[in-house]
């Protein structure tokens, strides 16, 4: 267990607000500059993944005429002096997104382009792989419809333009900068205009002989055409040598390398390069509709960009049809569905939320922030959404508008539904003059009315972040101080942001050696939150320091504090056992982690509660005691049908008495805190637990036990079933091309005979059913009893679900789904929680079983095989990964 906070230092400092994101399988992600560096919560001083930014080329949106570039429009391009790349913002996908059922990285450069990553799943390396250009893919959109310019329909312009919309899309190689000149090739500095240079050598036989400027780059082979370069951003661009200003078609031919780009005015470059500039990107949580051809349930979300016209882009994605991780190629493009224009200036800052708005119809709620002052909030239809195929569309709504005098821009927003208030959402609004205001939204009346604004920090708030289900709200600033406000419907409260933790001890106070914060973020258990700070390099050493150590992502404990959720009194600290925390500390500490794992019964939540296991863990080395009695409120509260019957003085309670009834996301919670708090071995326990605490061993262990074949019934007669329901398909001729395949039935058959005094009576009955299906059982699963060693080709009898060993004393690992022998040839699915393997991955409805299958009246119509198949493990729960090299990146969901 870590310390009051953890902290890793970064090679590059982050430059811009809300720097760092907290994804929800435990990797966080730190915009460092010219890099975005990708860390493991758990393992800190391990590897680390690496998103490296390249320039890209500048889109070639036109040229215009000489006079032109003293226009104010284009004041901001003259004035561009980026000298490498650097992340503007970033931002997790919801959990499932990526090939390997992991999140996807958008990141947005200051360059304006927005990209989407994935993890290195099977490339074996620390550089996350590009996925998708969306600023490409925006440029094409923009291309077809000639940026918005012409009142034609889209395939009037594309016949209007086909000469000029060819040579867009074509790319040029850049010539050498010429900083890069070898030093003995003198040449004399043409003169320089705004940034701009033009050819001071050519008689200047034609006023408009030089009076094309392109954005295009030209290549080498046009050196000579092209008698001088100049820089836009970073990349060098050319003057075109000849043209005519009154005609736009002879300037197109005037230089080889740019004879077809579009003569177009100052505004209209103005406009075209702002449409294509970005400036920050959200995700919308996952959202779930029906396929309007397939009629199956789909799962996507949107991702949110914002750019300097004011537009916001909403870029759609599926999760894949499948999940992998061996090499290959996983279909899920992203796609343009809307166009908002949102705001008439810079798009600063985005935020998503859902709204139930007290139905059974969710929405999507959208806050949007601009650099004119004022924020909004947009409501958009679920199903809505899912009917846009177009950009033309877009079903956002305008409800609410925030509009003050204050003269500072908007830097950082954050929405969030309180837990108790079903017609209200909270809206947290920071700006640039470190002011920090709070509005509350009544979806019923449509009203916002602003409840609380004070000066927060003295300069820029970075970061902002609602908590604890809108009961407190953490913020940071260019000031480099971190807060947290309870928030009590009126006014803002602040207390420490750091809590009390029994292994406390003596660290450097992080504020005395760095000078401000870039961006906070909440782990996803709620217990932890990260901050980063960019370092003070003139404290540092200069020798070793200052050259490696640029910035520190500080991990601060956060569960340790009143936030403002109600407190269980019901919780026994009378014998605290520490001499940091006092009587309060383990109160508040028992409540935010009861209200922590109460969330993740949520079938809908992903279980990476790294935070949680690991605040439990420190608590069972130095308060060993508090920890006994907190795990027994929660197993209690777990099974409350019978809290007796779980009860650690009531070890032998009867299985079937206890479980069945439990939901399986319960009984995975179970197992992740049996195995990785109160059964593990890592964590030496202290002087207490020493002294013979063996019965309340026995009890967790004897309770894992339980679970565990619970869990296995229920998924062997989870396989019997959708057995029998692909059998009643094909007899009704219902198409089985959708529905999952069953595999392992022979080996489970096997399994159900060895234990046939223990295991359920339905799990016979239904084994009988399948046994008189006859030949029609090959076509409705994977039926094999034989099965052969890999390594030897000697037979293997079944004696063991987990492991088995052939002829020739090879050991073999069974798949934890299937029970069938996992390859060793391809690769295959691992859990970080229990060690088991899985090559046969489970379709989403198992895991969203509320009770045990077996103890309800079952028939073959019974479970949804529809759905797609998931890499979760089905004795934990936790999302299933590659096993990977040490000195690679990994995820730690517990």
């Amino acid at each position: 267990m870590a310390p009051q906070y953890q902290a890793v230092t970064l090679i590059a400092s982050p430059s811009y607000p809300n720097a760092i994101a907290w994804s929800s399988d435990n990797l966080v992600a730190v915009a460092s500059g010219h890099i975005v560096t990708i860390l493991n919560p758990a393992a800190l001083d391990g590897p680390r993944g690496v998103v490296g930014l390249r320039r890209s080329d500048p889109f070639p949106i036109g040229v215009v005429n000489r006079e032109d570039l003293f226009e104010p429009c284009l004041v901001p391009t003259c004035l561009a002096r980026d000298a490498e790349p650097c992340a503007l913002s970033i931002s997790w996908s919801p959990q499932g997104f990526a090939p390997n059922s992991g999140c996807l990285l958008a990141v947005c450069t200051v360059d304006g382009h927005v990209k989407l990553y994935r993890s290195p799943i099977w490339e074996i390396c620390d550089e996350w792989v590009q996925v998708a250009d969306l600023s490409q893919l925006l440029f094409s959109y923009y291309k077809t419809i000639n940026f918005g310019e012409d009142n034609g329909s889209h395939l009037t312009s594309l016949n209007i333009n086909t000469e000029e919309t060819e040579v867009l899309g074509s790319t040029c190689e850049l010539q050498d900068p010429l900083s890069r000149r070898d030093p003995g090739q003198r040449k004399r500095k043409p003169p320089r205009v705004d940034d701009y240079i033009y050819d001071g050598n050519k008689d200047d036989l034609d006023a408009s002989n030089d009076a094309d400027f392109s954005l295009k780059p030209c290549s080498k082979s046009k050196k000579k055409s092209s008698k001088k370069t100049a820089k836009h951003g970073q990349e060098p661009v050319s003057v075109n040598g000849q043209g005519s200003t009154g005609n736009s078609k002879a300037s197109l031919s005037s230089n080889g390398g740019n004879k077809s780009l579009p003569l177009i005015t100052a505004k209209q470059y103005a406009c075209r390069d702002a449409c294509l500039s970005s400036l920050v990107v959200a995700w919308s949580p996952l959202v779930s509709s029906s396929d309007k051809i397939s009629c199956l349930l789909r799962h996507w979300c949107v991702l949110a960009v914002g750019s300097k016209s004011g537009n916001v882009y909403f870029w759609k994605l599926y999760k894949p049809e499948y999940y992998t991780i061996d090499a290959g190629v996983v279909n899920s493009d992203p796609m343009l569905i809307g166009v908002l224009q949102a705001h008439k200036s810079w798009v600063s800052a985005i935020t998503w939320e859902v709204s139930s708005e007290g139905s059974s119809t969710s929405s999507l709620l959208l806050a949007t922030g601009c650099s004119d002052r004022s924020v909004k909030i947009w409501l958009a239809n679920i199903e809505g959404l899912n009917r846009c195929t177009n950009a033309e569309e877009v079903p956002f709504a305008l409800v609410a508008e925030v509009t003050t005098d204050l003269s500072a821009p908007v830097s950082a927003i954050s929405l969030a539904v309180p837990a108790g208030s079903q017609y209200e959402v909270n809206l947290a609004i920071g700006r640039v003059s470190g002011s920090l205001e709070t509005w509350t939204w009544n979806t019923c009346s449509s009203k916002i009315e602003n409840t609380n604004a004070c000066h927060a920090h003295d300069q820029v708030v970075t970061g902002l972040s609602w908590g604890m289900d809108g009961y407190c709200l953490y913020s940071c600033s260019q000031d480099n101080s971190a807060r947290c406000w309870i928030y009590n419907g009126n006014h803002l409260e602040e207390i420490p942001v750091h809590t009390n933790f029994p292994e406390s001890k003596e660290s450097t106070d992080l504020s005395e050696v760095s000078d401000r914060c870039f961006g906070l973020t909440l782990a996803p258990g709620g217990q932890m939150i990260a901050v980063v700070r960019g370092l003070d390099l003139n404290v540092l050493d200069q020798m070793y320091q200052a050259r490696t150590q640029k910035a520190v992502v500080e991990f601060i404990w956060i569960g340790g504090q009143f936030v403002g959720i109600p407190l269980d009194r019901s919780i026994d600290v009378c014998n605290p056992q520490s001499t940091i925390l006092s009587s309060s500390n383990f109160l508040w500490w028992g409540s935010n982690i009861l209200w922590s794992l109460k969330k993740y019964e949520n079938v809908e939540k992903g279980l990476a509660l790294w935070d949680v296991v690991a605040a439990l863990q420190g608590f069972k080395k130095y308060a060993p005691s508090f920890l006994e009695t907190l795990m027994d409120m929660w197993i209690s509260a777990l099974f409350s049908g019978d809290p007796q019957c779980v009860s650690i003085n009531a070890p032998s309670c009867s299985r079937h008495d206890m479980l069945p009834s439990v939901s399986l996301r319960k009984l995975h919670l179970l197992n992740i805190i049996c195995r990785k708090v109160m059964l593990s071995n890592h964590v030496q326990l202290g002087p207490d637990a020493e002294n013979g605490n063996d019965s309340k061993t026995e009890f967790w262990n004897t309770l894992l036990i339980r679970s565990e074949r619970e869990l296995r019934e229920r998924l062997v007669g989870f396989t019997f079933a959708a057995v029998l329901k692909r059998t009643a398909y094909s007899f009704n001729g219902t198409s089985t091309e959708n529905s999952w395949f069953p595999v392992g039935v022979a080996q489970m058959d096997s399994w159900v005979s060895m234990n046939d005094g223990e295991v359920h009576n339905q799990l016979k009955y239904l084994i009988s059913r399948i046994k008189d299906l006859g030949n029609r059982i090959n076509s409705a699963c994977g039926y094999s009893v034989e099965e052969i060693c890999p390594y030897c080709s000697a037979p293997v009898h079944f004696e063991s679900a987990d492991v088995a060993i052939c002829r020739e004393r090879h050991t073999l690992t069974r798949c934890r789904a299937s029970v069938i022998l996992c390859s060793v040839l391809q690769p295959v699915w691992h859990c970080v929680c229990c060690g088991g393997m899985v090559d046969k991955l489970l379709p989403q409805s198992f895991f969203a079983m509320q009770a045990s299958p077996l103890d309800a009246d079952q028939d073959e119509g019974s479970p949804d095989l529809s759905g797609p198949a998931v890499p979760l493990c089905p004795f934990c729960g936790v999302l299933l990964q590659r096993s990977t090299p040490a000195f690679l990146l990994s995820t730690s969901p517990v």
